[in-house]
C-alpha cells in the first residue's frame, strides 16, 4: 500500500492532493504592471500564483518589497502565494542582490504574513538555508528548497537524494527542476520523482524545462509532482504550458483514472 503523504494546506487549497495544483507565475517589472498582470491571470483562476520577485526594479527596497505585497494579496485575496526569488544560475534574472540581502528580504516578506509559501534554492550556502528556513517556522510559512539544474539531467540516486536532503533541511515541499538533452532524461525525471514521492514524507514537485521536458508538465502527476507552473499570462521558465490547456489534461487524466472513459 502507498503511504500517505503529507499534504500541506495553505488556505484550503491542498498540496498533496489527488490532481496537481496548477500555479501561476507573475513577473511585472513594477508594482502597477504586478497588479495589473495578476488581476488579469486570476481571471483564468490558477490554484495559487507565485510571485517571481527577481524580475521586479525595485528588488533592492525591501519596503517597497512588502508593500507590493500587501497590495498583491488584496488582488489575490485567498489564492496562496508563493514568494521567490530565482537565482540566475536556475533562471532568474541577474540582480545586484547578495545572497545575504535576499535572505533579510525572504525574512522580512515571511514576516509580512503576507505570503504562504516561499522558494529558497537548496545549494545556497547551509547557513543561509537554515535561517530561511528559521524564518519560516517562526512566521508560519512554508519552505519549498528547490533544485535546479539548467545544464542537463544528473542521475536517478542524485535526484531522488536532492529531495531527500531538501526534507532533511525541514522543507515543507521539495522541487526539482532540470534541462533534459535527450528523451530518457524525462524518463529519469519522473522516475525519480515517484521514487522520492515514495520515500519522502513532504510534498514533491517536479519539472524537465524546454520542449522535450513538456510533457513532464502534463503527466507529472501521475508519477506524484503535486503541482504544474502554467503559462496564465507569461512564462517564467521554458516549456510552460498555458494554463487553460493542462487544466483540460488534468481532466482528462482524473476521468481516466476515476474510469469514467473506460
Amino acid at each position: 500500500m502507498k503511504k500517505q503523504i503529507k499534504a500541506v494546506d495553505a488556505r484550503g487549497r491542498k498540496l498533496g492532493g489527488d490532481t496537481p495544483l496548477l500555479c501561476a507565475p507573475l513577473v511585472g517589472r513594477t508594482r502597477a504592471r504586478l497588479l495589473a498582470e495578476a488581476t488579469r491571470v486570476l481571471k483564468q483562476k490558477p490554484d495559487l500564483v507565485e510571485w517571481r520577485v527577481d524580475f521586479f526594479d525595485a528588488i533592492g527596497d525591501a519596503g517597497a518589497v512588502v508593500e507590493a505585497a500587501r497590495a498583491l494579496r488584496d488582488v489575490v485575496g485567498k489564492r496562496p502565494v508563493v514568494f521567490t526569488c530565482r537565482a540566475e544560475s536556475g533562471g532568474g534574472e541577474r540582480i545586484a542582490l547578495g545572497r545575504e540581502a535576499i535572505v533579510a528580504l525572504y525574512d522580512a516578506v515571511a514576516a509580512s504574513g503576507l505570503v504562504d509559501f516561499v522558494d529558497f534554492e537548496l545549494d545556497n550556502d547551509p547557513a543561509h538555508v537554515r535561517r530561511v528556513r528559521e524564518s519560516t517556522r517562526r512566521h508560519d510559512v512554508r519552505l519549498i528548497l528547490s533544485y535546479h539544474n539548467l545544464a542537463y539531467t544528473p542521475g536517478l540516486e542524485y535526484l531522488i537524494d536532492r529531495v531527500l536532503e531538501a526534507e532533511r533541511l525541514g522543507a515543507d515541499v521539495a522541487m526539482l527542476q532540470v534541462m533534459p538533452t535527450r528523451r530518457r532524461d524525462v524518463l529519469t525525471l519522473l522516475s525519480a520523482t515517484e521514487q522520492a514521492d515514495e520515500r519522502a514524507r513532504i510534498p514533491v514537485i517536479s519539472m524537465a524545462v524546454g520542449p522535450l521536458g513538456a510533457a513532464s508538465r502534463l503527466v507529472g502527476g501521475l508519477f506524484g509532482s503535486w503541482l504544474s507552473f502554467a503559462v496564465a499570462e507569461s512564462a517564467s521558465a521554458p516549456g510552460q504550458i498555458p494554463i487553460g490547456d493542462l487544466v483540460a489534461v488534468f481532466d482528462i487524466i482524473r476521468r481516466v483514472r476515476g474510469g469514467e472513459m473506460l
